[in-house]
């Protein structure tokens, strides 16, 4: 039987389709020899017009235009390219003297674009992103997405400048940037790019190694050395490329010191609060738009610091979110946050003869309200100053939109706590300030830790309620309005300073002279104040012993920190010899100083010197010490008032 299955057509047994494809394997040799040697200035009109509709940006060729593209590596070059910027942002991307670029034939044949050599000479690149966030490197289409390049096994830059204004952050970097391929250990390659520069008039510099591009693959990572400083700050990166190159998806270790971690806002665009110095290290992961450093090891001042943090670029404003923690925080570390010096005074504004206690550091408006964030922080142990004594310290923060929150806002004694509640909103152009703290169940006798017995001993509770407008803590204390009240029942005092309270010099003085360490009991002790523009009024203070009652009242200013208190005492039993003068308390806070009121006796103004040795120490204290009972002054009455006027809402200026 005849074999009837279909024989492709044949011209003298030669298959037809095997002519065919030798036809079209000579025309299309023919078509590349002709293109080659073809003068190709005559397509720099159309090529621009293609590259233009593909990088969404306006690309003018004005030098030659050559091409060799008989090659299973195609290669052009174009000198004297104009690249335009994105719309909204004048004037151009780049001008580049000279760009050649090679690519692997068969790869792209199957979608994949390789890149054997890309070259850039003379270029000058002139990036540009304005107070609103638009930047000219950014296509509308392009979004803000990471930059990804295809693999480049031979990057070369010859000559070529970088200047970089970010007005959204205040950064300006002129950079000289240069990369080739030289020589390094066993005889291979190795990658270097160099920028150097300014940041905001701080020296810029930044050193980029890694392996040899000759040898990069699109599937293994490629791995990179990278040291940068900023003025007093300094970054060591090692880390790669999961997918060269792809900048979105980078893993690196990675080591950060400087003096203030607020300084990283240029490099980051994220508003990190003011610091001491510090040095942290751990691992930074990006991820497209998320970047994450976890886990955080290092030191913040003299508080080391641990824990992780992130943050997501991907709605266009960055979201930090962070769970940090300190086995021990020095306090003074936490009080650069609100512009607090450790160890010193805030020195006098110009004009001033004094100096000032409440810092004056003022919060910059422009980053508060360009980050949001989520920070949880928690310090198991605390070192404070002056024996203070602090054990823990929570605060849960939140930051959205230029609205800033601390709650809850928390500090741990060894019997009792300070808790409470922060607000900051600082979208007027003069923030609006707002606080709301408790002290529950603190003993006094706690804050006396290295004298025993303790001189001054009871449950103490109080309350501030206050709102002012600043971009300081000087600033708002300076206009603040709202209510304070101090609360202490059934307290305890030494003798010896209860009767100089009275003043009974004669008996205070034999007490002291024995060292007598016997206790009085407190009956009754309430310091009650009105704010009102910075102002702080005295409405009630009363302390009253078994033997003493005392009563004050006078201001403290905040507006240039002065105090004006008068405290007299009034005995419950006969004294043979009393001085009938009160005692004052006047000076400025940073350092306020006690004594008798002007006009007594000559004989009295010894005593000044035994009641500053004397109550110095409780100078802070005794004002808040709070109400128990007392037949002399009506404690209840007192406490009752206290405790409204601690319960009233703030006056907003």
């Amino acid at each position: 039987m005849r074999d009837t299955a279909i024989q492709p057509p044949t011209i003298k047994g030669v298959r037809l389709g095997a002519i065919i494809l030798g036809v079209l394997a000579a025309l299309v040799a023919g078509a590349a020899l002709i293109l080659s040697n073809t003068h190709w200035n005559f397509l720099r009109g159309p090529v621009g017009r293609i590259a233009s509709a593909t990088a969404g940006r306006s690309i003018v060729i004005h030098g030659d235009l050559t091409a060799r593209l008989l090659s299973l590596e195609p290669e052009a070059s174009a000198r004297d390219l104009q690249i335009g910027g994105s719309s909204g942002v004048p004037g151009d991307l780049a001008r580049v003297g000279l760009f050649r670029a090679r690519i692997k034939l068969l790869p792209l044949l199957a979608g994949r674009a390789d890149l054997p050599l890309i070259e850039l000479g003379h270029a000058d690149i002139r990036a540009v992103r304005d107070g609103a966030g638009h930047a000219n490197w950014r296509t509308p289409a392009g979004g803000r997405a990471p930059m990804k390049l295809p693999p480049i096994e031979h990057l070369a830059i010859h000559d070529s400048r970088l200047h970089l204004v970010d007005q959204s952050r205040r950064l300006v970097i002129e950079a000289q940037v240069r990369s080739d391929e030289t020589l390094g250990v066993g005889g291979r390659g190795q990658f270097r790019l160099i920028g150097q520069g300014s940041l905001n008039n701080d020296p810029f510099g930044l050193t980029l190694t890694g392996g040899p591009l000759l040898y990069v693959k699109a599937d293994k990572p490629y791995a990179f050395d990278a040291d940068m400083r900023a003025g007093a700050t300094h970054v060591l990166a090692r880390g790669v490329l999961t997918r060269p190159f792809d900048f979105g998806q980078v893993r690196a270790s990675l080591a950060a010191s400087g003096p203030d971690m607020a300084d990283l806002y240029h490099l980051t665009g994220v508003a990190f609060p003011n610091t001491p110095a510090y040095s942290l290290g751990g691992v930074l992961v990006r991820d497209g738009h998320r970047y994450s450093f976890d886990p955080i090891r290092g030191r913040v001042g003299r508080s080391d610091l641990a824990g992780a943090l992130s943050v997501d670029h991907s709605s266009g404003r960055p979201f930090v979110r962070a769970s940090l923690r300190s086995h021990i925080l020095a306090l003074s570390d936490l009080g650069a946050a609100v512009g607090a010096k450790p160890g010193v005074v805030a020195a006098a504004r110009k004009g001033e003869p004094h100096v000032r206690l409440l810092p004056d550091a003022r919060l910059d408006l422009t980053r508060v309200r360009s980050t949001d964030a989520v920070v949880d922080y928690k310090a198991e142990s605390v070192m404070a100053a002056g024996g203070l004594p602090l054990k823990q310290v929570r605060l849960n923060l939140k930051l959205d939109h230029g609205v800033l929150i601390a709650d809850p806002l928390e500090f741990t004694f060894p019997r009792g706590r300070l808790a409470g509640r922060i607000r900051v909103d600082a979208r007027p152009d003069t923030p609006l300030d707002e606080l709301d703290l408790k002290v529950s169940q603190v003993r006094l006798a706690d804050f006396f830790t290295h004298t025993s017995p303790p001189p001054l001993d009871g449950v103490l509770q109080a309350r501030a309620r206050l709102s002012g407008r600043g971009a300081s803590v000087r600033e708002v204390a300076a206009s603040a309005n709202g209510a304070l009240a101090f609360i202490a029942p059934h307290g305890e005092v030494r003798r010896s300073l209860g009767e100089l309270l009275g003043v009974n010099v004669t008996k205070a003085l034999g007490l002291m002279l024995a060292k007598d360490q016997s206790d009085m009991g407190v009956r009754c002790a309430v310091a009650q104040f009105s704010a009102r523009n910075g102002v702080l009024t005295a409405d009630r203070i009363v302390f009253d012993s078994d033997t003493v009652r005392t009563d004050g009242r006078g201001q403290v200013d905040l507006r240039d920190e002065s105090v004006d208190l008068t405290l007299t005492g009034h005995p419950k039993r006969f004294r043979l010899v009393r001085l009938q003068s009160p005692i004052t308390v006047s000076g400025r806070l940073a350092s306020p100083k006690l004594g008798l009121e002007a006009g007594a006796a000559p004989a009295q103004a010894g005593v000044a010197v035994v009641l500053g040795a004397a109550l110095s120490p409780l100078a802070a204290i005794l004002p808040f010490v709070d109400p128990g009972l007392a037949h002399d002054a009506d404690c209840a009455a007192a406490e009752a008032d206290a405790q409204t006027a601690g319960s009233r809402a703030p006056h907003h200026p």
